[in-house]
């Protein structure tokens, strides 16, 4: 079925500027436009959300005495022209109500379903930009797009609009607002392909963020007026002529490039605007991509092209669906003058953008494209919010190139991208792991600048213990690359510091001939105002806090936080009060045992008997994680297991086992293990307290032939 593409707007009329002749029916050229793309959609939910926009923003005005209305509506118009569909479209009208009325996002969910999630994304960002920098209004901006892409373009629209009224602002908060657009807004328009939009953005923003320099540029472009359109009209003809000698059938526009476009190339590239030749170009429009080709092959026979000038986003199209054939030719007089070649659907979707992407109309998800999905991803890993503009700036305003994997997988890189950061964009281990790389088969160093086109395999460590090089910060491009080695540094060092500083802490220069206890230190740090031991031995490892310190503020026995179990009927000093309790299996302690806990790393703490050899050998490891513990009143019955050694008689067991039944405990287990005639018989059963164990002990020394009894 043939996509139904939007209808080109009037060269004469911007986005969302149409007005109606019927001031009873302001929504009408919204609906007029959005039904010329979509025709069979059913506008009712448009007019509802206008009735309801229209009511709640009643009496509200803007700073330039307009109703408020007339903000929402034109954002809708905006979005309606850009050929978005209807929930964007409701989206535009609403988008400031819950911010701004007392319509609450649950009325919202309940009356517009469809259009309350970006409804709800574009009041996050507003209302996050009254309390927050910023930097992380951007920030949430781009992890909302992650999640719906269209709420990026609602909040493009919403800035488009906004910034048709900088006038009405003071001059110092319009500049601010003009860089602010002018840094980010503008870029993001570029990478959604919202070419119409983009390119007002920027002219608005150069024009009240430079008022004198952009008068200047208007007055030059003004003084050439009338030689350019001659020219431009003379080489449009020959073009056409020279198309149709070729039997090629071809739409034939010129175009002017705008105003900020033409600053940049005598500001920036340092051009003189007088040899500023290709500020006026033409476009051709041929009915298929096979025809591009025909036609560019057909220009250069009459003209010579600019050599290095000619580029194919057809076959390589831009990560934002751009797709143009671009030819710089020498016309006459030599002067240059640009052609783009491309068909009636490419340069749609260069005007609109994603917005009016067909695949909007072909899938029933919003998949984010992958340029937003990877910046998303370094942006929510950002450890430091002052660097995220400018990682931002860097990464919006980068020429992308297309590399592959050797398995053809295309990765998307900034120009001047190096192996590097090409690891680090397949995956995060890959870059860590990373020792060298073959481009095109060919070995080469990770420094090395990739070009579109090329396959680039990454060669890697098998350590267990992978880190990134610190000089690899010195040529890496990418911000993901930066902050996962960055990251990955800091952990190591921070790691190397908190083992030099559990060194430092128990080698003797604290505590000489003190038994440091988990409890003890632990309050410490929260006394010296650290989150964790860990953070406390990283800070006397980085020579942040001298040992001293730390020996100063300890306290002889258990303080502040400790942890009732009420199940074993004792206490641990130092632990929180979400700490699992368990006896040691290994040890098997009772009251009257002298014990300790031992704070685990995931199953919280075991007790354990101070004479038990695991628990000696575990405090002697990690003495930092032994906790102060003590028993309470004896209650409950706890199991304990005994070894009897005896020589091997007849009816040993029974008597064993008589001895153990007079004495009322019930036997949960019994095993034997028979060596010569020795005999070791183990005997599991609950207890209350040592005291009983040494009853039932004695008892069992009586038994003829036993030799020995004691706790397995």
């Amino acid at each position: 079925m043939k996509r139904l593409l939007p209808r080109p707007l009037p060269p004469s009329r911007a986005l969302g500027a149409e007005i109606s002749q019927d001031p009873f029916d302001l929504l009408s050229p919204v609906l007029r436009s959005f039904a010329s793309r979509h025709p069979k959609e059913d506008t009712a939910p448009i007019e509802k959300a206008w009735r309801v926009a229209k009511s709640l923003h009643e009496g509200q005005f803007r700073a330039s005495g307009e109703p408020y209305i007339s903000h929402p509506l034109g954002v809708a118009q905006i979005l309606a022209d850009l050929g978005c569909d209807r929930e964007v479209v409701t989206a535009g009208l609403l988008h400031d109500t819950v911010e701004d009325t007392d319509y609450s996002l649950e009325e919202c969910r309940a009356q517009f379903p469809e259009a309350a999630s970006l409804v709800e994304g574009v009041t996050k960002l507003s209302s996050i930009s009254r309390e927050l920098s910023n930097a992380e209004t951007i920030k949430k901006l781009i992890l909302a797009m992650q999640q719906d892409v269209r709420v990026g373009v609602v909040k493009i629209a919403d800035r488009l609009y906004n910034a048709r009224t900088w006038r009405f602002m003071p001059a110092q908060k319009a500049s601010r607002k003009a860089k602010e657009t002018l840094d980010i807004y503008v870029h993001l328009a570029d990478r959604l392909g919202m070419g119409k939009v983009k390119t007002e953005l920027e002219d608005l923003s150069f024009k009240y963020l430079d008022p004198k320099i952009y008068r200047e540029v208007v007055q030059m472009v003004a003084s050439k007026a009338g030689a350019r359109d001659e020219y431009l009209r003379k080489m449009m003809e020959e073009v056409r002529a020279e198309l149709k000698n070729g039997g090629m059938k071809a739409a034939i526009t010129g175009r002017l490039k705008s105003y900020f476009s033409i600053y940049r190339k005598i500001v920036i590239l340092k051009k003189d605007f007088d040899r500023i030749y290709d500020f006026v170009g033409i476009r051709v429009i041929v009915d298929s991509p096979q025809d591009c080709y025909r036609a560019m092959g057909i220009i250069h026979g009459r003209w010579r092209p600019v050599p290095g000038r000619i580029k194919d986003y057809i076959a390589d199209p831009k990560s934002n669906f751009y797709k143009s054939l671009h030819t710089t030719i020498f016309g006459d007089n030599g002067q240059e003058i640009e052609i783009q070649i491309r068909t009636e659907e490419m340069h749609q979707e260069d005007e609109y953008g994603i917005a009016a992407h067909w695949r909007y109309k072909e899938l029933g998800d919003f998949e984010s494209p992958e340029w937003i999905e990877r910046m998303a991803n370094w942006v929510k890993d950002l450890q430091d919010p002052s660097e995220l503009l400018p990682a931002l700036r860097s990464d919006l305003t980068s020429e992308e190139i297309s590399t592959f994997t050797p398995k053809g997988k295309t990765i998307y890189l900034p120009e001047g991208a190096c192996p590097v950061d090409f690891a680090y964009a397949v995956h995060t281990e890959i870059g860590n792991r990373a020792v060298g790389a073959k481009i095109n088969g060919v070995p080469s160093s990770l420094s090395a600048k990739l070009k579109s086109g090329d396959c680039v395999e990454i060669l890697t460590s098998s350590s267990p213990n992978p880190s990134p090089s610190p000089n690899w910060l010195s040529f890496v491009l990418t911000p993901k690359a930066k902050n996962k080695i960055k990251r990955s540094l800091s952990r190591e060092k921070n790691l190397e510091d908190v083992e030099k500083g559990k060194s430092a802490l128990f080698s003797g220069l604290l505590e000489q001939g003190r038994i440091l206890s988990y409890s003890s230190l632990l309050q410490t740090s929260k006394r010296l105002g650290f989150s964790s031991l860990d953070a406390l031995y990283g800070a006397v490892g980085a020579g942040k806090i001298p040992p001293g310190a730390v020996k100063a503020a300890l306290r002889d026995g258990p303080c502040g936080e400790g942890r009732d179990s009420e199940e074993y009927s004792l206490r641990v000093e130092g632990v929180g009060k979400g700490e699992k309790i368990e006896l040691a299996r290994c040890c098997k302690p009772v009251p009257g045992d002298p014990i300790a806990g031992f704070v685990t790393n995931s199953r919280g703490v075991r007790i354990h008997s101070l004479r038990c050899p695991d628990f000696v050998k575990l405090s002697e490891k990690r003495p930092d994680k032994v906790a102060d513990a003590q028993w309470k009143e004896a209650c409950g019955e706890f199991e304990v297991e005994i070894e009897v050694l005896a020589l091997d008689r007849r009816a040993l067991l029974a008597d064993l086992s008589l001895v153990i039944s007079k004495a009322c405990l019930n036997l949960s287990s019994s095993r034997q293990k028979v060596t010569s005639n020795l005999v070791s018989a183990y005997f599991a059963f609950k207890i209350s307290n040592l005291a009983q164990l040494d009853r039932i002990t004695k008892s069992l020394e009586q038994v003829e032939g036993v030799i020995e009894v004691k706790r397995a």
